[in-house]
């Protein structure tokens, strides 16, 4: 059988209904199967996800392979698939995005027409869940993905590497992997980035290659993610001193004096006001700065 164009890389760890939903999705691909494998890297979850993965491979048209591992992170489980992915181009995805039904055809055509780059897809919201006033803040323009911020299209920058619909050739892993020393879903995708940018790779946007964001997010689920941002921006500015303004703009002393006049904000979260959703998940956010990478915030 000859290799796959393109390998799909997803990470799952608990989340066996939602990755059962987008496995589902991607047979219905525009792309012609033997086009693109999708390999599902099971970061040592306990909710029979290896069960549901295989009842799909028994019936799936298109290359579907899983791999199993103890917990170490999302970092650890794509490196983990790019030493088993036999696809020219890699592509990673998230275990709750659904991909639009061009999604792989798209991403396949626009390595082709252009080589050595990355291909950054747009992410959406699904549309069949319930998307709260919160929900559209901090995406596809906040927060969580920041589309808007892109001032150059055919050369976004290393704070776009957006592991939820991104691509590039293998080539650019022969020396550059995920650093594992990030063991959960934030900022070892933009590290990585910042470090195949110093190598030469250039990131193109491509807003008509989308993706769908199935996965209803709460205020409070969100402030413990950007707690995680704080303890992965210490880590990542330990490594890349050069890019501390960028994450850390202030001295450490007065974020820990804004942090303690915001805290106590915390009961106003109920009011929608973008204005002090935002104080406090930049509370959040220096609260993972000053753990100093402790573990217990996760």
């Amino acid at each position: 059988m000859a290799d796959p164009e393109i390998s799909v890389i997803i990470p799952t760890y608990n989340r066996k209904a939602m990755l059962e939903k987008t496995l589902t999705a991607f047979s219905r691909q525009t792309a012609m199967p033997e086009l693109f494998e999708v390999i599902v890297v099971d970061d040592g979850s306990s909710d029979r996800t290896e069960d549901a993965v295989n009842r799909l491979i028994s019936n799936s048209a298109y290359s579907l392979r899983f791999i199993k591992q103890a917990n170490k992170g999302p970092a650890a489980a794509r490196n983990r698939a790019l030493k088993e992915a036999r696809g020219r181009v890699i592509l990673f995805t998230g275990d709750d995005i659904l991909p639009g039904e061009d999604m792989v055809e798209r991403h396949i055509a626009g390595h082709r027409k252009i080589k050595n780059i990355a291909i950054l897809g747009f992410v959406d919201w699904y549309k069949d869940i319930e998307i709260t006033d919160f929900m559209r803040h901090i995406a596809p323009n906040g927060l969580q993905f920041r589309y808007n911020g892109i001032k150059d299209a055919d050369d976004c920058g290393f704070r776009f590497f957006y592991t939820a619909n991104i691509s590039l050739d293998k080539k650019w892993f022969e020396d550059a992997l995920f650093d594992e020393e990030f063991r959960f879903a934030a900022l070892e995708d933009i590290e990585l980035g910042y470090r195949l940018e110093t190598k030469g790779l250039r990131i193109v946007f491509d807003k008509s290659t989308v993706g769908y964001h199935c996965h209803e997010i709460t205020f409070d689920y969100f402030c413990k993610r950007m707690k995680r941002v704080g303890v992965s921006a210490d880590i990542l500015t330990r490594k890349h001193p050069e890019l501390r303004k960028t994450l850390v703009p202030l001295p450490i002393g007065l974020l820990t004096v804004i942090h303690n006049v915001i805290k106590p904000l915390r009961p106003l979260n109920r009011i929608d006001n973008r204005f002090l959703w935002d104080l406090y998940l930049a509370a959040s956010y220096i609260d993972g700065l000053l753990a100093r990478s402790d573990r217990s915030v996760l």
